[in-house]
C-alpha cells in the first residue's frame, strides 16, 4: 500500500512538472493579465540601452529564485513587460489547475537564462522570445504572420532597424484584404508607458513583415 501511494505521489509530481497549458487557455490568461494593467501612465516607459535593468513593474519569483526585481519608480520597457505577462499568466494557470508553479525543464536557475533568451541577450538575438519559448518546448512558432491570434507574443523589427516586444491583439487590413497594420499591447513612449498601439507594415519606419516573429505558448 505504501509503495502504491509513493508511486502515485511520484506520478503526480512528474505530471505537474510536465504540465503545459493548452494554447487557447494560455492566450485567454495572457489577455486577462494584459487587462489588469493601468494605461494611464502609471507605469512609464524607460529603456536604459545596454543596462542590465529588467524593466519589470513587479518582482518575479519562481521556485525560490528572483528572476526580476520591480522598478521603484514603476517604470518598464517592452521585453520586461512581455516577460512579466508570460510569467504571470503561467502562474495563474498553475493556480487554477492547483498545480505547483512550474514550467517543464525550467528550474530556479533556469528562469534567469529563460529571461536572457526572451530579451535577446543570448541565443537568437532576432527572434528572441520566440526562440526562448520554442527551444524549451513551451510553445510553437507561428510562421505565417496572418495566422497570429490575440494573446500571441511577438518580436518584430522595423525597416529602420529598431524593434519591439509585444502582445498581439489583431491585424488591421486594407480594403483589398491585405495586412495593413499590427495592433498590439506593450510599453512604449507613444502611449506614455503601457498601452495599445498600431504600427503600419510600410514606410521607412514601418514594420518589416519578414521580421515579425510570433510564438504561441502552450500545446494544441
Amino acid at each position: 500500500m505504501r509503495v502504491a501511494l509513493a508511486l502515485l505521489a511520484l506520478i503526480v509530481v512528474v505530471r505537474a512538472e510536465e504540465a503545459v497549458p493548452s494554447e487557447a487557455d494560455f492566450s485567454k490568461l495572457v489577455l486577462s493579465v494584459v487587462k489588469s494593467y493601468p494605461t494611464d501612465g502609471t507605469h512609464k516607459y524607460y529603456w536604459p540601452k545596454g543596462d542590465s535593468w529588467p524593466g519589470t513593474t513587479c518582482d518575479l519569483e519562481y521556485q525560490g529564485a528572483k528572476a526580476c526585481e520591480a522598478d521603484p519608480e514603476k517604470r518598464c520597457y517592452c521585453c520586461g513587460l512581455t516577460f512579466e505577462v508570460f510569467v504571470k499568466a503561467w502562474k495563474a494557470w498553475c493556480e487554477a489547475k492547483k498545480l505547483p508553479f512550474a514550467m517543464p525543464g525550467v528550474d530556479g536557475e533556469g528562469i534567469v537564462d529563460f529571461r536572457a533568451d526572451w530579451f535577446g541577450s543570448t541565443g537568437d538575438k532576432r527572434t528572441t522570445l520566440q526562440h526562448a519559448v520554442v527551444c524549451r518546448g513551451l510553445g510553437r512558432a507561428i510562421t505565417r504572420i496572418e495566422e497570429a491570434r490575440p494573446g500571441d507574443f511577438v518580436q518584430f523589427w522595423r525597416n529602420n532597424g529598431t524593434g519591439h516586444s509585444v502582445v498581439f491583439l489583431e491585424w488591421k487590413k486594407g480594403g483589398d484584404g491585405k495586412l495593413k497594420a499590427l495592433k498590439y499591447w506593450s510599453a512604449q513612449k507613444s502611449t506614455d508607458g503601457i498601452g495599445e498601439r498600431e504600427e503600419r507594415l510600410s514606410g521607412d519606419d514601418g514594420i518589416d513583415p519578414a521580421q515579425v516573429h510570433i510564438v504561441r505558448v502552450g500545446c494544441k
